[in-house]
């Protein structure tokens, strides 16, 4: 079995999912690296006993403690820069416990060299597979998606208009929360700390706006008309472009 290179997840709290994440891994795995992104030393204890815990099918733990939350974009990226010479990264929710033979089909699917992203579930990206000449031509997740909520679809809408392969569901399962194949119980971070919930949920409309302005408001399945081809709508601006808009992530910290 040609084991995973690079397995990667970040977590703000509720530690216990990570390790539960962890220990649902049944497959060969190179590297499983968390990005800390609590900022407050509430979970790096924890998350250190990773380090030391014995994994039958996990050959290294990287557990990387932020000064800051980064966000869920942030994260991802520093997920794809710091195993630079990957084939592919396997991204996933910290919430998320697969079934056994999930990460095996997972790693199935992406011999086939004309796919680009593997889902889990339903073209979800709470779990998901991405190429490596993916990121080439598409480029990373933006970050102006701070903290976190639509940088997946974002991600979407610069393949939308191209002839990208996309794995959309696996046959083998996975829970999300405490559910199987349903997001209803996702979203564990704000459900873990709710005196964060109505900023994260104010983040959220607010990366919305921002989408309709990146990619017209078509970029919503309930939108009918065709989304720009790229950002922006203009017309020389390659679809992996991204910038940082500091004043408009600094609206939506959350305060660690």
């Amino acid at each position: 079995m040609k084991p995973i290179p690079v397995l990667g997840t970040a977590v703000v709290n509720g530690p216990h999912w990570v390790w539960r994440l962890f220990y649902s891994i049944d497959y060969p795995v190179d590297n499983f690296v968390v990005f800390n992104n609590n900022g407050r030393g509430q979970i790096d204890e924890e998350l250190d006993l990773l380090k030391k815990a014995p994994h039958k099918y996990v050959k290294k733990v990287h557990v990387c403690h932020m000064p800051a939350n980064l966000g869920c974009s942030g994260a991802w990226n520093l997920i794809i820069k710091s195993f630079m010479n990957a084939p592919y990264w396997v991204i996933s929710n910290h919430d998320v416990m697969y079934e056994p033979g999930f990460l095996q089909e997972m790693s199935t699917e992406a011999a086939n060299p004309f796919a680009g992203v593997v889902h889990g579930k339903n073209g979800g990206w709470d779990i998901f597979l991405l190429k490596d000449w993916m990121v080439q031509k598409y480029g990373l997740f933006d970050e102006n998606l701070y903290p976190g909520y639509c940088e997946d679809m974002d991600y979407g809408m610069r393949f939308i208009h191209d002839d990208v392969v996309r794995v959309l569901s696996l046959q083998r399962g996975y829970y999300h929360g405490s559910k199987k194949n349903d997001y209803s119980d996702g979203s564990q971070t704000w459900r873990s700390e709710p005196e964060i919930a109505n900023s994260i949920h104010l983040a959220h409309e607010m990366n919305k706006k921002y989408l309709h302005m990146k990619w017209s408001e078509s970029w919503q399945g309930h939108v009918e008309g065709e989304t720009y081809k790229t950002p922006f709508d203009l017309e020389d601006m390659p679809v992996s472009f991204t910038t940082y808009d500091l004043d408009f992530v600094r609206r939506k910290n959350l305060g660690f």
